[in-house]
Order: C-alpha cells, then sequence, then structure tokens
C-alpha cells in the first residue's frame, strides 16, 4: 500500500469519525439542551448540511448557547475538512490527469531491485519479480521512455545511473540488488557509484563482450553475465543433439530425472501422428508435457494434437526414457556430420562456431563483413549466398543473426532452397519466436526469456529449472491442494500447468499419478507457460 492510498485512508476515517460524532452530539443537544427531541435521520440531515456549509436546515434558530457553540464548531470543522481534501484526495486526482512526466525519485519502497536501463530481459525480469512480490525501480536516461513506461504503470525514475544522487533517488541504500544492463563501458562505472551509495547491495553486471567481463569484476560487480556467449551455447548444443542424441542438453530435476526439448527431424516416426496414436508415454516412459506445432505453444498439449516437422516436444523422464524419445524425433537417414550452415558470426555466432569446433562438428559460416574466419561473404537473406555456403545439401542451418526480421526472412528462403533442412533460430524480441516457428524454423530460443530468467534467477536466490526450455518451471508448496489428489484438484484443467514431481520427507516421487494426494509439506515442482504458472499461483500457493 502505498503513501498516498494511506493518507486517503486516514483521511476517510477522520470524516467519518468526525461526523458520527457530531451526530450523536446533536443528537442528544436537541433533545436536552432546546427540548425538542428528533429521529436520529434528522439529526445526520443537519450535521452533514452544517459540515458542508449548504445551509442549517429547519432546525434554526437555536436558544441555547451550547448548541450555537456546536454548530458554528461544526461549521468551522467542515471548512478544515473541505481544504484539508485538496492535498489528500482533490490535487492527487488533478496530478494523475495531466502528469505524463517520470518523477526523478520514489518514496516508500525497500528490499527491491534497481534496474539500470530497461529492455525486453527486464520486461521477463519485471514479470518474474512482480509475481513474488518484489519491488523494483528502473532508471532510465532517457527522458521519451521514461515517460512512456511511468504512463504504463512501471515503477520508473528519470535520471543518469552513474549519477550518485540519481542511484539514492531511486532509494539504493534501501535496496536488495543493483542491474547493471546500459553498455560494456558504462555499467562499471555505474557499479562503482552503486557501491558508494550502497556497500552492502548485491551488484550484477551485463556485458555485450566477454573480454570485458573482468573489468566489470575489478568494478565490484558480485556476478557477470554474458547473455550473448551462453545463447550461442545453447543454440549450439542444439545443432550438435541433431548428429549426437547424447548431446541433448537436459534441465535436471532431480537425481536422473530431467526436462529436455525434442525437435522433430523430417524422417522422425512421429511426424502424421497424434499424441495419442503416438503412444510415446507406453513406448518410452516420458511424458510430453509441451508442444510447439505450428507456431503455437500448447502446454499441456491436447491427445488430438498431431505432430509435423516443425513440431517441438517439451517432456520429462529418466534419462533412459529421454533417450528413448530422442531416438523417435530423430530422422530414419540422420545427417551426416560437417553439413551445419552458421549465418551470423557476432557474439553469438562466433559462441555458436566454438561449441560446434569442441563437438567436432565441421561448419560453414556467412556474413556481411569479410574476416579471415568467414567461408561466405553476404547477406544469409540472398539466395545466392545460400546456395554458394552449401544450404541445399546442408542438414542444419544455426541464424545466429542480430535482428528478427532478417532471421525471419532468411528462414524462409532457406526453407525454399532446402525444405529438410533444419533450422534453429536466435529472436532478440520473444514476441519473434511464434513468427519464426511459422516461417518455418524447426526450433527458436529467445533471448530476452533466456537472459531475464537467468537474472531471475540470481536475483530471487532461487534455482534456475529452465533457461532454453520454453516452459518455466517452479518448485513450490501449494497450500491450496494440500489434502486433495491431482485429479481431485484439477490443476492441469483449472491453470495449464502439469506437475512432473514432488518431493516429500527428502524423497522425489517423479510423474506422479492422477491418484497421488498432495500434503501440506509437499514441495511440487510445476511446469507450465508463463501465464499458467501465474494462474497456478493465483489458485494454490
Amino acid at each position: 500500500m502505498n503513501r498516498r492510498t494511506r493518507l486517503s485512508i486516514y483521511y476517510l476515517v477522520i470524516v467519518v469519525s468526525v461526523l458520527s460524532g457530531f451526530v450523536v452530539l446533536y443528537n442528544y443537544g436537541m433533545a436536552t439542551w432546546e427540548g425538542r427531541p428528533q429521529p436520529l435521520y434528522r439529526s445526520i440531515e443537519v450535521v452533514v448540511q452544517t459540515v458542508t456549509t449548504v445551509g442549517y436546515g429547519g432546525d434554526a434558530p437555536w436558544s441555547s448557547p451550547q448548541m450555537n457553540y456546536l454548530v458554528s464548531l461544526m461549521a468551522l470543522s467542515g471548512l478544515v475538512l473541505i481544504f484539508a481534501a485538496l492535498p489528500v484526495l482533490v490535487v492527487p486526482l488533478f496530478e494523475d490527469a495531466f502528469r505524463s512526466n517520470a518523477p526523478s525519485s520514489v518514496r516508500g519502497i525497500d528490499d527491491h531491485v534497481v534496474l539500470c536501463n530497461y529492455g525486453p530481459r527486464e520486461e521477463v525480469l519485471i514479470d518474474e519479480l512482480t509475481e513474488r512480490g518484489v519491488e523494483y525501480v528502473i532508471i532510465e536516461d532517457d527522458r521519451e521512455v521514461a515517460n512512456d513506461l511511468y504512463t504504463s504503470g512501471y515503477t520508473v525514475i528519470f535520471g543518469d545511473p552513474e549519477s550518485d544522487a540519481t542511484l539514492r533517488s531511486a532509494r539504493l541504500e534501501h535496496a536488495d540488488a543493483l542491474i547493471a544492463n546500459v553498455d560494456d563501458e558504462t555499467n562499471p562505472s555505474v557499479l562503482l557509484s552503486a557501491l558508494e551509495a550502497n556497500p552492502d547491495v548485491r551488484t550484477i553486471s551485463l556485458t555485450e563482450d566477454p573480454t570485458t567481463a573482468d573489468y566489470h569484476r575489478y568494478a565490484g560487480a558480485d556476478h557477470v553475465l554474458s547473455p550473448r556467449r551462453i545463447m550461442g551455447g545453447q543454440l549450439a548444443s542444439k545443432a550438435v543433439g541433431t548428429f549426437d542424441p547424447e548431446a541433448t542438453e537436459a534441465v535436471e530435476i532431480d537425481e536422473g530425472f530431467d526436462i529436455a526439448e525434442f525437435p522433430l527431424q523430417n524422417g522422425s516416426e512421429l511426424i502424421g501422428q497424434t499424441i495419442a496414436d503416438s503412444g510415446v508415454f507406453e513406448r518410452t516412459g516420458a511424458a510430453i508435457i509441451g508442444v510447439w506445432i505450428r507456431g503455437d505453444f500448447q502446454s499441456p498439449p491436447p491427445p488430438d494434437a498431431r505432430f509435423d516437422a516443425r513440431s517441438v516436444l517439451v517432456a520429462t523422464g529418466r534419462e533412459v526414457e529421454l533417450d528413448r524419445l530422442k531416438e523417435m524425433t530423430l530422422s530414419e537417414g540422420r545427417h551426416r556430420r560437417g553439413d551445419v550452415v552458421v549465418a551470423g558470426t557476432g557474439i553469438v555466432g562466433r559462441a555458436v562456431t566454438s561449441a560446434l569446433t569442441s563437438a567436432g562438428v565441421a561448419y560453414t559460416t556467412i556474413d556481411l563483413a569479410d574476416r579471415p574466419s568467414i567461408d561466405v561473404v553476404g547477406d544469409a537473406t540472398d539466395r545466392d549466398v545460400l546456395r554458394e555456403a552449401g544450404i541445399t545439401d546442408a542438414g542444419t542451418v544455426v541464424l545466429a543473426l542480430p535482428d528478427d526480421t532478417t532471421a525471419i526472412f532468411a528462414t524462409f528462403a532457406i526453407r525454399e532452397l532446402n525444405p529438410g533442412i533444419e533450422i534453429i533460430a536466435r529472436a532478440n524480441e520473444h514476441e519473434s519466436v511464434s513468427k519464426l516457428y511459422r516461417a518455418g524454423a524447426d526450433y527458436v530460443l529467445s533471448f530476452a526469456a533466456v537472459s531475464g530468467r537467468m537474472l531471475a534467477s540470481i536475483v530471487l536466490g532461487e534455482e534456475i529449472l529452465s533457461t532454453g526450455t520454453q516452459l518455466r518451471l517452479i518448485r513450490t508448496t501449494a497450500p491450496g491442494a494440500a489434502g486433495e489428489s491431482l485429479a481431485d484438484a484439477d490443476i492441469r484443467n483449472r491453470t495449464g500447468c502439469t506437475v512432473v514431481a514432488a518431493e516429500r520427507n527428502g524423497s522425489v516421487i517423479t510423474n506422479p499419478e492422477a491418484s497421488f494426494v498432495v500434503e501440506s509439506g509437499d514441495e511440487l515442482v510445476v511446469a507450465g507457460t508463463d501465464e499458467n504458472i501465474t494462474r497456478f499461483q493465483a489458485e494454490f500457493v
């Protein structure tokens, strides 16, 4: 509850108390001092008329001095209450109606997170913080951007994040953490100013160029993240997994129990089948908890959902179960080693090629820049350039392009030249994920979601269960479901979430049956989209 809301409540309580006291006293005075007893509702009418200064009704004049003093006091009190309402109620309403400028400071906020700059990854982080009731303040040095954020309802101040005064205006001395995400040169300066204002604040710095990470640490950063390098590694792991099932990246939920994503390759035996007809669970033991189909992510997927060559399965199971599912998703004619094309060799692209080199997978690079490490110089959307890079014979292409519009156009061009190729793409904006899938990509990784959730895991001090997957996983108790079986709680239908595991008294129950009864001390591992997780927390946490 903010300060203005508290003041408004206090004001209304005072008004009601004063009016009630005057009504009781006036009703008593009319009967005792004036000898004219009357109903209580009549006294209410006169008190309201007097306090609001609209008149005295039919009771005037009063013969006793006590009643004249009382009426005079009511009139003066009315004026005081009216003038008191101006700063408490009236002025703030007009300020809200006409003010569009972001403030230069905040008040009444503690244990919050200070965000220096705003972007797609901060949007993901803010969603995570809001869901957990953690407050935040954005420092934005662009007046127009700050005003737009303020108008949209964000907690933001306008100022220079390198300035000690601005950081103190964001109440950094009372903050829990600060995230520096301006640029590689500015972030160390922000960190130095932050530690000057609050030596105990936790500091997280983001760097575009991994080679500058040491400078951020010298400036005092507790954590330095290079999201582009991490993104490149995850894209490469998907490409390597095309050739080597053992290389499939999985997130461990419990010892030996994982969650992983499996893009369907052209020629997979699952293509054309529905989930119900495929018998995946019966044949492998792995449970499908989400699937991308024609650009739409469905979790939980309906039994009649039909797999196609662009589907991506999200499944949980033991290692051997996921290995069996992986075999079902692969093409019967495996791609030969060495037929990977990497389009874009920026920080993300170089991380991809480095990981491919470590895995012993040969590749061909495409980039606009003419450097010795580039195999084909040109535009990745140009058909002639793609042909020169061998796209018509390649089995996999990794799109590590910095622009989503270019990546979407390149996806169309590549799919036209080689309908059977596996396209693995990076999406800078989360909204571009579904567009890339619809354009023909087989697997898309959201840069904003990956980096935003990495930040959230550090800030919130929680184990990160998933960064590269399209699902979000949380560990939580569910008091709202205590005493009910999973079937009776109807978690999946009510929220769209799936309970993939439960921990009770130190032991973990994986893929619990519908008859599993939730106890108050159980910790559940729940999978779902961001929206589904929000519904689950509202219903059961």
